[in-house]
């Protein structure tokens, strides 16, 4: 029964696709109907509309390059680093020439020559008073040169604590005490007196300190 029925569906669909479709009729159609027909068409919405550009900006802002800004900073680094190197060398020069700093971190001057008698040149300030015309200057550092000689030499014990008076008692029994007595006694009227000295009075007194100086034996040897 099953078999019967699709059996006639297949050939009821098959009669129906064979079928051919009725033909359309083709109306002719005139220029002026289609004239006519078209006449109340609107194809200007059709048209699509212009797209929008955005403004321009007035001042554009140039693109900032990241090495740009690292040069400049190098450049800059190595200016500030000359301006330093030339104002050490700037102050450098500022300084005195005969400037000398202690051990103990402390700047010599003529003023403080007695606390640093071992440390400095005494010959370099010597030459420095003369020339300028420091003569009871000069004339003190002569004495400073007298104790210090005597100081290498083992003859007397310095210190910063002692006085003259300490080195004439340690000088007492040498040899060279009349004369080490004789240029203290010079050098204490002159300096602690005030008494004026030019040129003239500094060439007669000199010659005491020379021969003082020259008198005294050398140092011991170190060691």
């Amino acid at each position: 029964m099953r078999l019967l029925f699709f059996l006639c569906f297949g050939l009821a669909v098959g009669a129906f696709t064979q079928v051919p479709a009725p033909a359309v009729a083709q109306r002719p159609v005139s220029e002026i109907q289609w004239e006519k027909a078209a006449a109340d068409l609107d194809y200007s919405k059709d048209v699509p509309k212009p797209k929008k550009e955005r403004p321009k900006p007035t001042n554009p802002m140039p693109e900032i390059d990241a090495g740009f800004w690292g040069n400049i900073a190098q450049i800059l680094a190595i200016m500030l680093a000359v301006l330093a190197i030339g104002y050490g060398i700037y102050r450098m020069m500022q300084e005195p020439r005969n400037r000398r700093i202690a051990r103990d971190g402390a700047e010599i001057t003529e003023e403080n020559l007695e606390a640093y008698l071992h440390e400095t040149d005494l010959e370099r300030f010597l030459r420095e008073a003369l020339a300028r015309g420091d003569f009871p200057q000069a004339l003190r550092i002569y004495y400073l040169q007298v104790i210090k000689s005597l100081s290498e030499s083992g003859l007397i014990l310095w210190s910063r604590e002692k006085t003259n008076r300490n080195y004439l008692r340690e000088m007492r029994a040498h040899p060279l005490s009349p004369d080490f007595h004789n240029v203290t006694r010079v050098f204490e009227r002159v300096w602690y007196g005030n008494l004026p000295l030019d040129s003239a009075g500094f060439a007669h007194l000199e010659p005491a300190f020379k021969t003082m100086l020259a008198q005294i034996p050398p140092p011991y040897p170190q060691g």
